[in-house]
């Protein structure tokens, strides 16, 4: 069961929390019971070609930050 990170879309509380992923949907703020949506924090650790196979300033499409490389 992975640890997801979650934030509140009410209160703006970020948490995370063991679920699985398809039940997700479920997860409630821990804070207010509001929706929550899952965020992505931290490193993007791509496997679809080094920083040098693309041009500088491309978008990563193999993670769902969209990040920058």
């Amino acid at each position: 069961m992975p640890m997801i990170n979650f934030k509140c879309r009410d209160c703006d509380t970020k948490f995370s929390e063991l679920v699985y992923s398809y039940n997700k949907d479920k997860v409630r703020c821990p804070n207010c019971k509001g929706k929550v949506e899952q965020i992505y924090e931290g490193k993007c650790n791509s496997l679809q070609g080094s920083k040098e196979s693309r041009p500088k300033g491309e978008a990563c499409h193999s993670c769902p930050m969209g990040c920058m490389h």
